[in-house]
């Protein structure tokens, strides 16, 4: 795998409810899980940014996505487990998206994830930067980029 960025969100609850703990603070838990997670010490770097700038009264910006970068000695597989991992420690009602480029995945909320959305993340991870993942329905979805 060459170096690639990746973007990883939380969307917005499935049920339409609240949660006492923000997007960011589970961001910045995920941000401290892949740090510590040894297999993936050599070749990610991770970081909280935002996608959209302050609003109106605001005094910055909110951080709603965790960017990571690839390098070549990373395992698809091992982030794509890590990632997993954390969800499923989780105790969020948010789907899970990460994004490259314009294909994304989506993880659901509530439930283990299963051997299906494992695979559609590791080739979304291995995907070449000018194609597409290898695996089908790599979108999580509809099997088209959004």
């Amino acid at each position: 795998m060459t170096e690639a960025r990746v973007e990883v969100r939380l969307a917005p609850r499935e049920d339409g409810g609240r949660e006492p703990i923000t997007v960011e603070d589970e961001l910045r838990s995920l941000v401290h899980w892949l740090r510590a997670d040894e297999t993936l010490a050599h070749g990610l770097v991770s970081r909280l940014e935002a996608q959209r700038p302050a609003g109106e009264g605001e005094m910055g910006a909110a951080l709603d996505v965790v960017a990571l970068v690839l390098g070549s000695g990373l395992s698809a597989g091992a982030l794509a487990v890590s990632v997993l991992q954390w969800r499923d420690t989780r105790r969020t009602g948010r789907p899970l998206v990460v994004r490259r480029g314009a294909w994304e995945v989506h993880v659901p909320p509530g439930r283990p994830a299963d051997e299906a959305t494992l695979a559609r993340l590791v080739a979304l991870l291995e995907a070449a930067d000018d194609g597409e993942p290898d695996a089908p329905d790599a979108s999580g979805g509809s099997g088209e980029g959004r």
